[in-house]
C-alpha cells in the first residue's frame, strides 16, 4: 500500500520532492519505495530517461487503475470510521464564522443532533476537493474553479459605530464622518464611500487596518471609531444596537456570499440537510436599517 500511495503521488505531481512533501516522506524514501514497486512488478514506471518526470506507458496504465482503487479505497475507510457518526465538515471565512453562522448553528444541532459538524475557518481560498470539506461559504464573485456556487445572499455597505462614539462625536451624517476616525479593513475601502457622498479622503482621519473584518467592527463596537461594514456581518449587531448605522444610504459591496460544493463530488444527506437549513436562515435573516438618532440613548 505504501509504495502503491507513492506512485499515485508522482504519477499525479510529476515530482519526487512534491510527492514526497505530501506524503511526508524523504525524497530518498519514497524513491526507494518507487524502486521496490518496479522491482515487484518487473517493469518500469517511470520514464528516467528524461529530465522531467515522466510515466511509461506502462506506467500510464497501471496509473489509471491505482487511482480509483485508491480512492474507493479510502471512500470504504472512511465510512467504517465514522459508521455511527454523520459527519459534516464545512470551510468557511473566519469573519461569516464568528458574526452570523456560530450564533446560529445552534438551531441546526437542535434540529439534528446525530451530526457531527467540522468548522475549519480561513481567509486562504481553500481546494474543498484536497481540504476534505465537504462544503463551503465564499465571499466573492461566484467564479471559482472547480466547485459550483450557489448565491446566499448579496452584500451591502455603511458605516457603522457604537452608539456611545456616535453620542461622543456627533456623529450623524455622513457630512460629519471628517470628525471622527475611520476603521479600515483590507476587503473594502472607505474611497468608494467617500467619494459617492462628495467627502474628500484628505478631510478624514483613519485608524488602524485589519486585515479581518471581524476585528475592524468589533473596534467599532468597542468605540474605537466607525467601520464600514457589510450588513450581515453586523445584523445581529445592529439588532441589539451594539451598533447603530450613521445615515440611510448604502453601497453595494460588489461581492456576496456563496455556498459552494466540490463540482464532481456526490453531494451526501449531511450536506442537503445543512444546506436546506443555510438557506432558511438566510431568508429569514436580516438586518435592522435604522439610523442612529437621539431615542437610542
Amino acid at each position: 500500500m505504501h509504495t502503491l500511495r507513492a506512485f499515485e503521488a508522482i504519477g499525479r505531481l510529476r515530482s519526487f520532492t512534491l510527492a514526497a512533501e505530501e506524503l511526508h516522506l524523504t525524497h530518498s524514501a519514497i524513491s526507494h519505495q518507487m524502486r521496490a514497486l518496479e522491482s515487484s512488478l518487473r517493469t518500469s514506471l517511470i520514464d528516467r530517461s528524461r529530465r522531467e518526470i515522466a510515466l511509461t506507458p506502462k506506467g500510464h496504465q497501471f496509473l489509471a487503475v491505482v487511482r480509483p482503487v485508491l480512492q474507493q479505497l479510502s471512500g470504504v475507510v472512511e465510512a467504517l470510521r465514522h459508521a455511527d457518526a454523520r459527519r459534516l465538515r464545512i470551510n468557511v471565512l473566519p469573519s461569516f464564522a464568528a458574526r452570523w453562522l456560530l450564533p446560529r448553528i445552534g438551531d441546526f444541532f437542535l434540529r439534528h443532533p446525530d451530526i457531527d459538524v467540522d468548522i475549519s475557518s480561513t481567509q486562504a481560498l481553500v481546494d474543498l476537493g484536497a481540504s476534505g470539506a465537504h462544503l463551503g461559504i465564499r465571499y466573492g464573485s461566484g467564479q471559482w474553479p472547480s466547485v459550483h456556487s450557489e448565491l446566499l445572499f448579496e452584500e451591502c455597505l455603511f458605516p457603522v459605530a457604537s452608539p456611545g462614539y456616535i453620542r461622543e462625536h456627533g456623529i450623524h451624517a455622513n457630512e460629519d464622518l471628517p470628525r471622527a476616525t475611520l476603521l479600515r479593513d483590507d476587503f473594502h475601502p472607505w474611497a468608494a464611500w467617500l467619494e459617492q457622498h462628495e467627502v474628500a479622503e484628505t478631510d478624514c482621519t483613519f485608524g488602524a487596518v485589519y486585515r479581518d473584518s471581524t476585528l475592524a467592527v468589533q473596534a467599532a463596537e468597542n468605540g474605537q471609531g466607525i467601520a464600514l461594514a457589510r450588513s450581515w456581518l453586523v445584523a445581529d449587531a445592529l439588532e441589539t444596537r451594539a451598533l447603530c448605522r450613521i445615515g440611510s444610504a448604502r453601497i453595494p459591496a460588489g461581492a456576496a456570499y456563496f455556498l459552494v460544493l466540490p463540482r464532481d463530488a456526490q453531494v451526501r444527506q449531511e450536506v442537503r440537510e445543512f444546506t436546506a437549513w443555510l438557506r432558511s436562515q438566510a431568508a429569514n435573516s436580516g438586518y435592522t436599517a435604522r439610523p442612529f438618532n437621539e431615542e437610542s440613548r
